[in-house]
């Protein structure tokens, strides 16, 4: 689907459409690719778009990894939140300090084995409980994946 959208030229371009009431325009903003330098230019000097950046489809690996460092715990729970995540980013907000973000990572289908035990002693009892079930079900032939 993202094929359907042209490519977004400027981070002006990217918070136009974004801030539009057209359904159309809208979209774009989540599914449209952006150049890598527009990507960081936005992520860097626009912090209240942060979440929507995390929100696009096409966002790459390396801008997801500047934003699971961000101070709002809603821009990481957005990119623990996608489909494809990078599994080394949803080990790396294991210890997220918000319950709503490590809940996604105990959960996520890409979580690795090893990320999701260290939740089974989650402070939560959502989490944990989650974790271990999850463990409980881990199909076998990943369960010898390295930890």
């Amino acid at each position: 689907m993202a094929d359907r959208f042209p490519e977004i030229t400027s981070v002006e371009e990217f918070i136009r459409l974004r801030e539009s009431e057209e359904p159309a325009e809208y979209n774009r903003s989540a599914w449209a690719a952006l150049p890598l330098a527009v990507w960081w230019e936005l992520v860097r000097n626009h912090p209240e778009m942060r979440f929507w950046a995390a929100h696009n489809r096409t966002v790459p690996s390396e801008i997801l990894a500047e934003l699971i460092r961000d101070s709002d715990w809603r821009v990481r729970d957005r990119v623990a939140s996608k489909r494809n995540c990078p599994p080394e980013l949803l080990e790396r907000l294991v210890d997220d300090p918000h319950d709503a973000v490590r809940r996604i990572v105990a959960g996520h289908p890409r979580s690795p084995r090893s990320t999701v035990a260290r939740l089974v002693d989650d402070p939560w009892p959502v989490i944990a409980q989650e974790a271990r079930a999850r463990l409980a079900n881990w199909p076998s032939a990943e369960s010898s994946e390295p930890s």
